[in-house]
Parts: C-alpha cells; structure tokens; sequence
C-alpha cells in the first residue's frame, strides 16, 4: 500500500487526497479488505465532495479520477454507488492502467440504475386539438380523424430532448444507433405502423414491380474481380420498387400521397405527406431482416373517374438480397398516418419541428409513467483496462448498447440488468465492417479472461452478449465467459443478433436460461468453443432455416463443443436446434436434451462432426442433411469462394498475409488438433495442376475421385458420427436421396448406429422435467450400446439445475 505523504501536499490538495486514501468498510458495506480504496457515490453529493460515505461525490466520473492511478491489483479500488437513478449524459469511459483494477458496485442492499431513458411528464403532454397554431404542429392534420381526440403532443424539442433519426439497419448492414424509442409503464410502445399488430404485408398486398440488385451481389465473394464496393457507394444502390395489388393496401398507400411529394415538386408539403416512413422486415428471404425508406407513392394510371388504379412504391437504400414476392413479408413503420392504435407513437423530425405525437393505451397520459430513450452510447466503456468489475447495477434504454469492452482483461460484469437498450447488451471486442458471410470477416480487440455473470439483459433491439476474444491464426485462447445469466425477448429489432456470439478461439457460454426470441441463440464463428449447460426455449419462433445454434461456413472451425443443454420448443418453420451450414466441421455434440422441435441437428456437408448420447422427444427428423453433391457432382459448390478462402486462410502456407498462414502458426494447427483429427494435414481442398480450385470434373485432374470420393477432400461428408440417440416420439435421420445415390450414410457407414426408439419417455423410464432416467428400471441397461454406466454418466452430467443467475 502506498504511504501518504500529506506534507508533500498543498493545503486544498489534502482535502482532494482523503477520496482516494485506504478507508474502513462501512458496516455492511462488502467483503473487500480494510486495504481497499474505496469511495462514494450519491444524488445528494455536493461539489468539491471528498467521496467518503458521509461526503460522497456527485457522479461516478468524480469517483473514477480520484482513484485513477491509485490501485493495482494488490490495492485495488472500490467505487460504492448510492441508492437512486442516475441519468446517463455520456458513456462513463475507463480506459488504460490509470483506471485498472476498480469495482463499481451498488451499495449493498441498495437499488442503483443507470437511465437512458427521459422521463416525459403528463404535464407536457398536451391534447391534440390544443395545439397551438404553430408551423411545429404542421404535421398534425395527418393523425386519423377517427383518433383524433386520444391522441397527444408533446414539444420535445422545446425541451432539448434528443429526437435520434431513423437509420439504415437491418442483416449484414453496419448496426447503427436505432431511433428512440417511448415507454409507457416499462413497455416499449409501437412505432405506429401498418398493418397494426403482428400482421405483415405479403406479395398479395405489394408485389415486386422492380428488384434490382441487392447489396449481397457486390460483396468480394460475389464479384468478377474479388472487390468489394465500398460501403458509403453501396448505400447509395437502388432500392426496391412495389405495387399495392390489393385495393385495401393501394388505399392506405395512397392516403400517405408522397413522402417527397410528385417528381419537381420544389417545397415539401408535411401537412399532406408522409416524410419519413419506411418499410422493415423480410425482403429477399425470410431469415435476415432489412430496412428500405419509402421515398415516393405515385399512382399507376387514373380509370375515368380520375382515381388511381394503383400506387407503385418508391425506396432508397437497396436491401441486402435482391427482393422477391416469394419473402415479401413487412410493415410500413413510421407512418403518421397510420397513428391508429393505442399505444403507437411518432416523432415528428420533418424541419427540426421534434414533436412526439402520441395514441396512449385508454387515450390519456394521466397516471402513466412515460418516457423516451434518449441517450445514444453505452452506459460504461472498458478500454484497455484490467480487473474492472461493474456489480449490481441496472442499466436501462440507450439507442446504442449496454456495456462495450475493447482489449480489456480480466474484467468481470456480475449480476447487472441491462434492458431496452437498440443494440447488443454487452460486447466484448469489435467486428471488422464486412458481413459474416465473407472470408474478410474477422473479430478483435477481445481481450481475455473477461466475464459476464449472474445477469439479467432482456429487451434488447440486438442481441445478449457480443463475445470475442483469441487469435485464429494463432489458436491463442480468449477464455471469455458468460455463465449463469437469464436473456430473453432480444433480437427485437434486428436478426442474427444472438444472446451469446462466439467469436475467435477458447470462449465458453454456459448455465445460461435463454427464451423467448424470434431468432437465434447462438452463433459460432471460431475454434475451441464451448456451449454447455444451457436451457434454449421457445426460439426461432420468427424465422425459417435457421438453428437455435447456427454455425457454418468454414471448414476450419474446429473443436466446438456442445454438451448438456436443453432445447425446447423450436420454432417449427424449416428450423432446427444445431445448423452446421455449409461445410462446418468438427463440431462436437453430445448429451443434450432436445425436446419439440422440427428438426434436431443439421449436417451440411461438413467433416469429421460427431453428435453422440443425446436424447430426442417430440422431434419430427432427429436430423437432416444437404451435400455438396445432391444436384450433381458440378463445380464450383455452393458458397465455395468463401469456404475455400477461409480453409486457405488458416491452413494454407504463406506468410500469413492474404488468404494464407505462416508455416509456424500451421504447424500449431496440426499438432493441436492431431488427437482428435488425425487426418486435418492431409485434408484439401481439390486443385488443379496449377494450384487452382477445382472449376469443373475432368480425367486427369480433377477427378471424381479427387473431388467427390476421397474421404480428406474437404467436399466430402466423411469422419462424421450420429450415435447413441434416445428417439422418444421422432423421426429418423432424413437423408438426402436425391445425390446421384450418395447420401451421408455412403460415405459414413456406421451414421446413425446404436440409436434406440420409443413412442413415449416411459418406455425408457425418463422423466422429462428433469432430463433423467430411472437407474433402477429404465431398459437402456441392458440395451446394446448404451447400459448401466451410460445411464449413470448421463444422470451424474446432464442437470436442469444450477441455469441462470444464481
């Protein structure tokens, strides 16, 4: 501990110094040692505070400086924060040494939360019909007649309340802030929008007129000469043009007139046209969600009574996948005209007027608690720092996300509650600004030994936990963890926002209770991760041809591991618990629970997977599979550019620039995995003479044999297991049957061996709410392959217990 030295102080500076001095703990006021720094926050804090409990500081910045520089792992910091709401301004920035090893903690036993969110009086609320006569409420004669009475107004700007903007979000698109968002009692309200409720609009109500290309086709893996167009140019592509077919929809889109109004139109006339409306949702497929601006409604053609016969429809910003009428399934959201249900909301932005118009639930604001998220960054961000812990707080709406870590390490996130934020809840490392699908694609600045524990993140825009961390080159291990944490209701705003994304190498996501989303729950883009003890429910319930776990598309991702977790209630859209996409290997699948679903695992075409002693109930395929090969043995394979640049990427000699490893960080590869890949330095990716991929099937190179036959060319399903399933009310494996005769059993013979069926959990004396057998009576004793210690290893290891925050 350092030695104070007041005489070397001036008079003013001895005051400053007693807030960072080693101060007794509090009675009751945590477990840490009398050597601690600690010092105080509260809303009564007065300037020029000293931070002890009876002279705390006024804000949690005042706290960070005077203990800045002042603690090291042997005398770390503690920062004990006062009940009450703290309103959130800018993101509290720790960053470097100076601000290592300190803990931010509620004071125990006291309720501390972080807002976001303005709070917006009934006072301020005034009801539409008096508003003043003013060019701010100009907007107004488009709120419906028929609500007209129930709807208010409320002058934000007048109030310097953040209004944010709508941006261009959506699958694969740059994650933006979103706007803000109204809450009305601790419920999100609804942009107003049509149709109203869950219903959405297909092609029989807006049918493609023109689709244009979508962002996807200029992508490096897509393009002639391997670049990719830059972003900013990308943006500025076409958007999608529709057709109101359905007379009911060509009304409504009709009575909006035209954002921009008819083409040479000099002043935009915001009483009679809608100025920000857009339309969100599935454009070309139905698993990754986009985002196009209405930029202008004209009619197709006036019949004889000079009325429209349709309306064509307008946007700008291209979607990410070339739009079809197959996926055509979205509202139009931001609409003031479409202010017709209780709770639906719209902000005014149109020449700086900012006004909130608002329909509340019963039509008046009285005795609600409203309020706006308003604040645009993360509550905390941890940079370059070491053994920072933030403890027990609550954490509630930003437009951004919750907490942001970069090469942090040994930082720990315990038992905080993070809610209504746009974005992801926590993220540790960042994303190289490309999509996941390309091989350019990388994570960083992950740190290692970072933890987020015993949490609540619920109501999130995005996704739980962005978790990276490790180098893949390298195999060196992040050994980040999120355990023992409750995520649900997120991915509300966006797609393939998972509670838990593994990304880079050695990161764990375990003993975590992750329900109720319309998407995703994990994906898995690295090595040597680990999925265990989890409880997925009632997922993927809004989308097709996705996986609660999803991973895929590189041949190299190797060792993950997915053990004792339960599945339950699985979207039944063409979705499945485990989807390995295309070419996804080594996965490791064992002792997990699936309970109702349409599919269970997912093979596609991928190498040396092994999915063993797992139980099924009430699964319609225990699995699928899709080769390479079921439409013929033609090259090049499906998405092959990129699966063979991220295959070179890791296990091609070169000098580690480009789609190539060095020598020295190859040779780790093959030595690290040789136990359980015996063969990984003989797989290949099939070439010609010349060193290319293999384009077409030839006599000489190229061969059948080469490409599609032997078992290390990286196209061929080969080294794959599926044993020792318990089938409970399921179906079998569905093989592909339509690849010239092949399927995955040719190349596998022993897929799909020792497996035992049964039309109900008693036939093996399994209890389903506990995911155990009966010891004593169940048959598998003294069923081939399985007996008395494979039941007792699955009693001993699979629990439904100890999930979620302790």
């Amino acid at each position: 501990m350092p030695k104070r030295r007041a005489g070397a102080l001036g008079a003013a500076a001895v005051v400053a110094a007693a807030a960072w001095m080693p101060v007794a703990m509090a009675d009751g006021a945590g477990d840490a040692g009398r050597d601690s720094y600690t010092v105080y926050v509260s809303l009564d804090g007065e300037e020029g505070a000293t931070g002890t409990l009876d002279d705390p500081f006024r804000t949690v910045e005042e706290a960070r400086d005077a203990l800045a520089g002042r603690t090291s792992a042997r005398d770390p910091g503690r920062v004990l924060i006062r009940e009450g709401v703290y309103q959130a301004t800018e993101t509290v920035a720790l960053t470097g040494p100076a601000n290592s090893h300190v803990s931010y903690a509620a004071y125990p036993g006291e309720e501390v939360e972080f807002t976001g969110v303005t709070t917006l009086p009934a006072s301020g609320f005034v009801p539409l019909a008096e508003t003043p006569d003013d060019p701010r409420y100009s907007s107004a004669s488009r709120v419906p007649d028929a609500v007209s009475d129930q709807v208010y107004v409320y002058d934000l700007g007048a109030e310097g309340i953040p209004t944010g903007e709508i941006n261009k979000n959506g699958f694969n698109w740059k994650p933006q802030p979103f706007a803000p968002q109204l809450m009305t009692d601790d419920v999100v309200q609804t942009l107003a929008q049509y149709p109203n409720g869950d219903a959405t609009l297909d092609s029989s109500a807006l049918s493609v007129r023109e689709a244009y290309q979508g962002a996807r086709d200029f992508f490096s893996d897509k393009t002639a000469d391997g670049s990719t167009m830059p972003y900013e140019e990308m943006l500025q592509l076409p958007g999608p043009v529709f057709t109101a077919v359905d007379p009911t929809v060509s009304e409504r889109f009709g009575s909006w007139a035209a954002p921009h109004q008819p083409s040479g139109a000099e002043v935009v006339d915001n009483t009679a046209y809608e100025t920000d409306g857009w339309l969100s949702g599935y454009f070309g497929n139905n698993y990754a969600n986009d985002r196009v601006r209405i930029d202008s409604i004209s009619p197709e053609g006036l019949n004889d009574e000079g009325v429209a016969d349709g309306y064509h429809v307008r946007t700008s910003y291209p979607t990410m996948y070339a739009s079809t009428d197959k996926w055509t399934s979205f509202v139009a959201q931001n609409v003031l005209g479409e202010l017709d249900a209780e709770g639906e909301y719209y902000i005014d932005r149109f020449e700086g007027h900012d006004v909130l118009y608002y329909y509340p639930p019963g039509g008046t604001v009285e005795g609600r608690e409203i309020s706006l998220t308003s604040f645009d960054q993360p509550f905390f961000t941890l940079e370059n720092v070491t053994g920072v812990t933030l403890k027990d707080i609550r954490m509630n709406g930003s437009t951004s996300s919750g907490v942001r870590l970069l090469d942090a390490e040994s930082c720990t996130i315990d038992g905080v509650e993070i809610l209504n934020v746009s974005l992801d809840a926590v993220t540790i490392g960042e994303a190289t600004d490309t999509i996941t699908a390309v091989a350019e694609y990388r994570t960083s600045r992950g740190g290692h030994d970072n933890r987020v524990v015993n949490s609540v993140l619920h109501d999130l825009g995005g996704g739980g936990v962005f978790l990276a961390g490790g180098d893949r080159d390298s195999l060196e291990r992040g050994n980040n963890v999120v355990a023992h944490n409750e995520i649900y209701n997120f991915s509300k705003l966006a797609t393939y926002t998972p509670a838990g994304y593994l990304y880079g190498v050695g990161n764990t996501f375990r003993n975590n209770h992750v329900h109720d989303a319309p998407h995703m729950a994990i994906q898995i883009m690295g090595n040597d991760m680990r999925v265990l003890h989890n409880r997925f429910e009632n997922l993927v319930t809004n989308a097709s041809d996705q996986g609660v776990i999803y991973a895929g598309r590189d041949f190299t991702y190797l060792n993950n591991e997915i053990a004792y977790n339960y599945f339950k209630d699985i979207g039944q859209d063409g979705n499945q618990a485990i989807y390995m996409d295309d070419g996804m290997s080594g996965m490791v699948i064992h002792h997990n629970f699936f309970d109702t679903a349409q599919h269970g695992i997912f093979y596609n075409s991928g190498h040396s997977n092994v999915a063993t002693d797992n139980v099924f109930s009430g699964v319609e395929y225990l699995g699928h599979d899709k080769l390479y090969h079921e439409d013929g043995p033609d090259l090049p394979v499906s998405n092959g550019k990129v699966v063979i640049e991220r295959f070179n990427d890791m296990l091609l000699v070169g000098d580690g620039t480009g789609f190539s490893n060095t020598a020295e960080n190859v040779e780790r590869w093959y030595e690290h995995y040789a136990d359980q890949y015996p063969n990984i330095s003989d797989w290949y990716v099939p070439a010609d003479a010349s060193g290319e991929p293999c384009a077409e099937i030839g006599t000489t190179e190229c061969t059948m044999a080469e490409v599609w036959e032997n078992p290390d060319s990286v196209y061929v399903p080969a080294h794959n297991v599926l044993s020792h399933s318990v089938l409970i009310d399921t179906g079998g494996f569905a093989y592909t049957d339509d690849a010239d005769g092949l399927s995955m059993k040719t190349f596998n013979p022993d897929f799909e061996s020792h497996s035992v069926s049964g039309d109900a959990a008693a036939d093996f004396a399994f209890d389903p709410e506990t995911g155990r057998f009966d010891p004593r009576t169940t048959s598998l004793n003294t069923t081939d392959g399985f007996g008395r210690s494979w039941v007792r290893e699955w009693n001993r290891d699979f629990t439904l217990e100890g999930i979620g925050p302790r």
